[in-house]
């Protein structure tokens, strides 16, 4: 008897922790889904925001439209992000400060290029200067991106910072809750050789992870019932 209740708490216990893995995967996959429906509704709006609709519209209304900026860069205001890659080319992003003509602050994430030809060498940035300059680019807002952000697993340990509060915090600087990924600007100099793609609109293995979840649901309670019969079966001559 000790023996079957030991093993029935168990069974219990694995099958709410495949329960709560199965719905959190299917979470997840829902997120996704939904982000990338998002996308694809978002982009295929021609109609240019302004900077007004910043503020009047909410995250999922702006989210990956395209939008036209008037202000300049700041040049002192510039850095790189490590493991970019373009047609399986190793690269960099990046990301210089662009001033709007209404003060605001805004990272902007002037795309790729490609590395140096050894860790010593640099890459070849195109220069931007503080000069007035117009600009056309994409809407990323940290709302719906922090809702997207994840891996299959939550890892202990993983880095989970939204890219704006670590990017304000390692230049030590306040900009406003919003990026944008450049397409291009009324200086031909400025406008990227290489792009910010578009995220790979794929749904990714959360959904037939959730159907796992549920699969070892199924082989939890086939073994238990395994358990439970062979006791049976051995309680028997001694009734």
């Amino acid at each position: 008897m000790r023996r079957l209740i030991t093993v029935s708490t168990l069974a219990l216990l694995l099958i709410f922790g495949c329960v709560q893995g199965a719905l959190w995967q299917y979470e997840r996959y829902e997120i996704r889904h939904a982000n990338n429906e998002l996308i694809r509704k978002n982009v295929s709006i021609a109609a240019l925001l302004s900077e007004d609709d910043l503020r009047s519209k909410t995250a999922s209304e702006i989210a990956w439209r395209s939008i036209s900026l008037e202000g300049n860069f700041d040049p002192s205001r510039e850095f790189l992000i490590r493991n970019r890659y373009h047609e399986g080319k190793y690269g960099f992003g990046v990301i210089t400060l662009f001033i709007s003509d209404s003060g605001k602050r805004y990272w902007i994430d002037r795309g790729w290029v490609i590395a140096g030809k050894d860790a010593q060498t640099p890459p070849v940035v195109q220069k931007v200067d503080s000069l007035p300059v117009e600009i056309t680019a994409r809407v990323r807002t940290s709302e719906i991106e922090s809702r997207v952000q994840g891996s299959v697993f939550a890892l202990p340990g993983a880095d989970s910072t939204p890219k704006l509060v670590k990017w304000n915090s390692e230049q030590a600087i306040e900009t406003e809750p919003i990026y944008f990924d450049l397409i291009s600007s009324s200086n031909p100099e400025v406008t990227p050789e290489v792009a910010t793609a578009l995220p790979e609109l794929s749904d990714g293995p959360h959904l037939a992870y959730s159907f796992q979840w549920i699969l070892f649901i199924f082989l939890v309670l086939f073994a238990w019932y395994l358990v439970i019969r062979e006791d049976r079966k051995t309680q028997a001559p001694k009734l």
